[in-house]
C-alpha cells in the first residue's frame, strides 16, 4: 500500500487493521487449546489450569522467538498428517456408531427441535453473504499473506494453494462432528460450545487414542497462532516502528524488535483469554472478520488497478469500520444483521454490508477528488495501472 499509492497513512491503517483483527483470532486458538485440555482432563480448574495453558504458550513463544517462521513450518508438516488422520478416524467412528450420516442429522435435528435442519428461504441470503464475505476476508489476514510471502518460489506457492481446499473439507468434517455431538447427547458447559467436539472424542475413543486426537488438535491450533504472532509483529515493525519511530533502524534491530513484539502479542492473547469470557472472545473474533474485510478495496482492488485515490480509500475504510462495528454491536455481536423494515427484512453478513458502503465511498470519493485535482502519491511499484491476464506459453495457463 505504501508503494502502490504513495500514502503512508493508508499503509498505516491497513497494517493496524490487520493487527487489530489478528489479536482476537490469536486468542481464539488459545480457547480451542483450552477446550481440548479441559476435555482431556489435562487442565485442572483454577490457577493450576491457567498455568498449564501459560506453560504451553510459553513454549510456543520461545520457539518462535528463537527460530521465527521455521518453528511453525516444521511443525506444520506434523500437523497436517496428525489432523487428517485423527479427524478421519473420529469421523469413521461416528459413522460406524450411528450407522451413517442420516441418523447423525436426524438425532441432531431431534435435539434442536428442527425436523429438517435446512436453511429457510429467509436464512439463505445470510448464509450466502457470510460465505462470500468470509472468503474475501481470508486472504486479507496478515498471517495468510506472511505464509504466502515465505514460499521459496512460485511453484511451491501454486502447489500449496491447490491443496488448500482440502482444509476446507476438514472444516466441514469438524462441523459434522458438531452435529454428531448433538446427536450423541453431549452437554457442553454453558457458554462453552467449543468443548462439544473434544467431549465427543473423549466419549467415543479409548483414552490413549483420544489423547492422540487431542494432541493433533492442539498442534493444529499452535501453528496458526505462531504465524499470527509473527505476522502481527512484522506488520508493526515495518509499518509503525520503522515508518514513524526509528526510520534508520538496521535489519538486525528490526528483527530484535519484531521478536519482542511477537512475544508481547502472545502474552496479550493469553491475557485476553483470561480476562474475557469465551463467548466474548468469539464475538470479538467475529468482529475482527468484519474489520479485516474493510482493507479489501485497498489491498485486493489495488492489485488490479491503481486508479482509486488513496484519500478516498481512507474515507471508505473509515466508513466501513464504523458502520460494520455499529451493525455488529447493535445486533448483540451477531455478524448477521437485518436490512430494511417490515415483516421480512433481508438478513446479510454485516462485513459485506460495510464493504459495499466502503467501496461506494471509495469510488465516489475518487471521482470527486480527481475532478477537484487533488494530487495523489506516486506509484513506486512495478504493477501495471490495470492488471491484464496473459497466457503463459510454457504451461498454457492464464496468469496475471
Amino acid at each position: 500500500m505504501r508503494g502502490r499509492y504513495g500514502s503512508p497513512p493508508l499503509a498505516l491503517v491497513v497494517a493496524l487493521t490487520g493487527i487489530l483483527a489478528t489479536m482476537p483470532y490469536l486468542a481464539l486458538q488459545l480457547i480451542g487449546i483450552r477446550a481440548v485440555l479441559t476435555a482431556g482432563g489435562v487442565q485442572p480448574r483454577g490457577v493450576a489450569g491457567d498455568l498449564v495453558l501459560v506453560a504451553l504458550f510459553a513454549g510456543l513463544a520461545v520457539a518462535t522467538y528463537r527460530h521465527g517462521l521455521r518453528a511453525p513450518t516444521v511443525i506444520s508438516a506434523l500437523k497436517a498428517v496428525a489432523v487428517f488422520v485423527s479427524l478421519t478416524a473420529v469421523t469413521w467412528l461416528v459413522l460406524e456408531r450411528f450407522g451413517g450420516p442420516g441418523p447423525v442429522f436426524d438425532g441432531a435435528a431431534a435435539r434442536l427441535g428442527d425436523p429438517a435442519l435446512l436453511l429457510s428461504p429467509a436464512q439463505q441470503p445470510a448464509y450466502a453473504t457470510l460465505a462470500l464475505g468470509s472468503a474475501l476476508a481470508l486472504l486479507m489476514y496478515p498471517h495468510v499473506l506472511t505464509a504466502g510471502f515465505a514460499a521459496d518460489g512460485p511453484r511451491t506457492l501454486r502447489k500449496v494453494s491447490v491443496a488448500l481446499p482440502a482444509w476446507t473439507g476438514l472444516l466441514a468434517l469438524f462441523g459434522f462432528l458438531g452435529f454428531a455431538a448433538l446427536a450423541a447427547g453431549v452437554r457442553a458447559p454453558r457458554g462453552g460450545a467449543e468443548a462439544a467436539v473434544p467431549m465427543l472424542v473423549d466419549r467415543l475413543m479409548p483414552a490413549p487414542l483420544a489423547g492422540l486426537v487431542f494432541a493433533a488438535i492442539a498442534v493444529g491450533a499452535l501453528v496458526p497462532a505462531a504465524v499470527m504472532s509473527i505476522a502481527a509483529a512484522t506488520s508493526f515493525v515495518r509499518n509503525v516502528y520503522v515508518e514513524y519511530v526509528h526510520p534508520t533502524a538496521t535489519p538486525k534491530r528490526q528483527v530484535r524488535i519484531a521478536k519482542a513484539v511477537s512475544v508481547i502479542a502472545k502474552v496479550g492473547a493469553v491475557a485476553f483469554v483470561f480476562g474475557l469470557r469465551d463467548l466474548d472472545a468469539i464475538n470479538l473474533q467475529l468482529l475482527g472478520g468484519v474489520w479485516i474485510l474493510q482493507i479489501f478495496p485497498a489491498v485486493a482492488v489495488g492489485l488490479f488497478t491503481g486508479r482509486l485515490h488513496p484519500r478516498a480509500l481512507l474515507a471508505g475504510w473509515a466508513v466501513g469500520m464504523a458502520s460494520g462495528t455499529y451493525l455488529v454491536v447493535r445486533e448483540g455481536f451477531s455478524s448477521i444483521v437485518p436490512l430494511g423494515t417490515g415483516a421480512g427484512p433481508l438478513e446479510i453478513y454485516a462485513g459485506l454490508a460495510a464493504l459495499l458502503l466502503n467501496l461506494a465511498v471509495a469510488v465516489a470519493g475518487t471521482a470527486a477528488l480527481t475532478r477537484l485535482g487533488v494530487p495523489r502519491g506516486a506509484d513506486s511499484t512495478d504493477l501495471p495501472s490495470r492488471l491484464t491476464v496473459r497466457r503463459r506459453p510454457e504451461t498454457g495457463a492464464n496468469n496475471p
